[in-house]
């Protein structure tokens, strides 16, 4: 093996080696993610799919829960100052919780389970690593999964717009670095969430390309695949992929071709799916979304003019929130940087990714609430893990130093239609 030979071996290496950092880290980290009550909610769908009668499922999910909250308040009590030398009580909090919730974790209205009954993708695609590693496990190792998966799509689509090995895999890990893995390794939906959407933007970039077969193969399994365990979110992107589209189609010359009107295409299709098939099953659509948060998950009276409640809390959340962005502006700062390099590398690409990254800020704008902002904008993030090392790649090529693309790697084709 020639020096050229292995230099472009160990290249090929940096992406598994990420993902194998990235699972070591979440490995010792397990102990530190909570099984919360969403946890609890897919993890008993997890069992009813495996076979077990609502109430045997519901059981064991509450189980399951009252085992990691007792580990998790053993830990607490390692960290008290006055507390950390008293024996632990794991078994006697365990029962107490068993016992308070042997009819289900509160809340228990039936529009409020019926949220979660909607959403079957992720118990469901859980659900055998559920039955092989309990409940906990099961759901952290799906979501996990989908999260380094994401993180070698972000390395794909940087190959794809033609950054060098090193920029691609900085991309990589950025995405393993920030909240989208802090948030996607955890017992919940965000890991298969983001990585489809993840999956959405590298099927865009496929088409914008003009590789259309593949693009769009890729863009309706990602999108069908995501309804199924979201619909809300993959309405959201969907109807903003397709305005970015529509936008490309009428802002930009070069990318009037065939694959920017599939693309058009297959976001309108899987918006105005998703809007059918809501409206045929009676889903649960943005108005029980806004009683459910007004409601404190129906504990209280329905309101009257939910919508005219959510603009007031709209108007003093996200000035609130920018005076708390103001004092350490590193998303923002972050944001900006990323959007210089997605612009400045292609104007098409640049749209795709910040619709993709104004889900997350309408995801928040329709659940205004300051304690799960983390969570619920993770998808914010996409912009400057895809944008900064496009950015960082043009100042190092105005230096004069950019690392350069192995020769013969296929990965790197223009974009066609996509430059600016």
């Amino acid at each position: 093996m020639d020096g050229g030979t292995a230099h472009l071996a160990r290249l090929r290496a940096l992406p598994l080696l990420a993902a194998v950092v990235l699972v070591v880290l979440h490995v010792f980290a397990y102990p530190a993610t909570r099984f919360s009550n969403d946890s609890y909610r897919y993890a008993r769908e997890a069992y009813e799919f495996l076979g077990d009668s609502p109430r045997q499922a519901r059981q064991k999910a509450v189980a399951a829960y009252c085992a990691d909250t007792a580990r998790l308040v053993h830990r607490n009590r390692l960290l008290d100052q006055r507390g950390f030398g008293e024996p632990g009580r794991e078994a006697a909090y365990r029962h107490t919780c068993e016992t308070k919730y042997r009819d289900g974790l509160t809340p228990t209205s039936p529009k409020y389970e019926r949220i979660f009954r909607t959403r079957p993708g992720y118990p469901l695609m859980a659900a055998p690593f559920v039955a092989l590693l309990g409940a906990k496990a099961g759901l952290t190792a799906v979501a996990l999964a989908f999260t380094t998966a994401a993180g070698w799509l972000v390395y794909l689509l940087l190959r794809a717009l033609r950054s060098p090995p090193p920029a691609a895999v900085l991309g990589q890990i950025l995405y393993y670095v920030t909240p989208l893995a802090q948030w996607g390794g955890r017992p919940l939906s965000e890991g298969p969430v983001t990585a489809l959407m993840t999956a959405l933007l590298l099927a865009s970039v496929l088409l914008l390309q003009g590789r259309v077969a593949r693009g769009a193969t890729l863009f309706a399994g990602a999108f069908a695949l995501g309804a199924a365990v979201k619909y809300s979110s993959f309405l959201i992107i969907g109807l903003f992929t397709a305005v970015a589209a529509y936008a490309i189609l009428l802002l930009v010359r070069r990318a009037r071709q065939r694959g920017t009107w599939v693309l058009a295409g297959l976001a309108t299709a899987g918006t105005v799916t998703v809007l059918a098939v809501s409206g045929a099953f009676g889903l649960p659509g943005m108005t029980d979304s806004l009683q459910d948060m007004f409601t404190l998950h129906w504990t209280y009276p329905e309101v009257s003019g939910p919508w005219r409640s959510l603009l007031r809390l709209n108007t003093v959340y996200w000035w609130q929130w920018l005076q708390q962005e103001a004092l350490a502006p590193l998303l923002l700062t972050l944001l900006a940087a990323g959007a210089w390099g997605l612009w400045k590398r292609s104007v098409p690409v640049a749209l795709c990714v910040l619709a993709t990254g104004l889900t997350g800020f309408a995801t928040m704008a329709a659940h205004p609430l300051a304690v799960e902002q983390d969570r619920l904008y993770v998808q914010v993030w996409l912009v400057p893990v895809i944008g900064l090392p496009l950015a960082l790649e043009r100042l190092w090529r105005r230096g004069g130093t950019a690392p350069a693309a192995p020769d013969g790697d296929r990965t790197a084709g223009e974009p066609a239609g996509c430059a600016t």
